[in-house]
């Protein structure tokens, strides 16, 4: 029996079972379609540097989300959900309700804001453990993963009161060779987290540019500066994330290491699919809202965003 399973086969997904799998973690990998799930099974996981040489070939036992939904009682233990907030809805919550053991831990991995409380509502049951990650993947195929850059895991607490489960998480990212920790500071990760992506995805997404050509003149740079600070002061009137200066800094230099990438918006909208739009800016605008504060930049993006054909 897998004591690990990874719920999603993009990016991220793939990623984590290649390495969770070849640290000695016996780790399934739980994908939207049956053609992924045995293509998976039949040539393994490709885990690639960030030149694309093949580091490594991981076998993993890969099967569609609703295989695993079937008779999950005595089912992995841990499972990192390593899925787009657009994909939280009725349909894939029912499927790991059942997936998931009612004694079993989710780490929620997504973007933005909104997925933790729709875990919980629709798994009331089960250990929810937050978790944000600066780690950069690329997935070229089905089956094959680049891993583009190190970063690390900050994970949270599903109960502050007992963090054995926060513990075993940590325990098994570090097994697997990745920077992992548990913080008491994981949503001051994730808000900032959420100004990056608040800034890059839509401009990036609008614009049809490359994360680095956000920077390539000062009329674009001035769009960017205008909707990091209105960003920056709701985020910062949630909780306090750190110095304005130092942050902008950041969202620059996050340009600046991943120039030639499309980010994840950009892609969404170029194939066509939903975005993560409403989770991200327009997760900006709600907590303006709540605060009684103007969010012009980030409703006037969101719109466009939701606009594009």
């Amino acid at each position: 029996m897998a004591c690990a399973a990874v719920a999603g086969a993009g990016s991220m997904g793939l990623l984590l079972a290649a390495k969770l799998n070849a640290s000695g973690i016996a780790c399934e990998l739980w994908t939207r379609t049956e053609e992924q799930a045995e293509a998976l099974v039949r040539d393994g996981i490709s885990l690639q540097d960030e030149t694309g040489e093949e580091l490594s070939r991981v076998a993993v036992r890969a099967m569609p989300l609703e295989e695993a939904a079937t008779a999950r009682s005595d089912g992995p233990k841990v499972v990192f959900l390593a899925v787009k907030q657009t994909a939280l809805k009725p349909p894939l919550l029912a499927l790991l309700a059942r997936a998931v053991p009612t004694d079993g831990t989710i780490v929620a991995l997504q973007n933005g804001f909104g997925h933790l409380e729709a875990l919980k509502e629709a798994l009331p049951e089960t250990e929810v453990v937050p978790a944000v990650t600066t780690e950069g993947a690329l997935r070229k195929s089905g089956t094959t993963v680049s891993h583009t850059g190190k970063g690390e895991f900050r994970v949270g607490l599903a109960d502050e009161s007992d963090r054995r489960s926060s513990d075993r998480v940590e325990a098994m990212l570090k097994q697997a060779g990745f920077t992992a920790f548990v913080s008491n500071e994981w949503e001051e990760a994730l808000l900032r987290k959420l100004l990056a992506n608040a800034v890059i995805n839509p401009l990036t997404a609008i614009w049809g540019a490359r994360n680095g050509q956000l920077l390539e003149s000062e009329r674009k740079k001035a769009v960017m500066k205008a909707l990091f600070r209105e960003t920056y002061g709701i985020l910062r009137g949630r909780k306090e994330i750190g110095e304005e200066d130092e942050l902008w800094r950041s969202v620059m230099r996050v340009c600046e290491k991943t120039a030639a990438n499309r980010s994840s918006m950009l892609q969404d909208v170029l194939a066509g699919r939903e975005t993560e739009i409403d989770y991200i800016n327009g997760a900006v605008c709600r907590m303006a809202e709540e605060q009684g504060l103007p969010s012009p930049w980030n409703e006037t993006l969101t719109a466009l965003v939701k606009a594009i054909p």
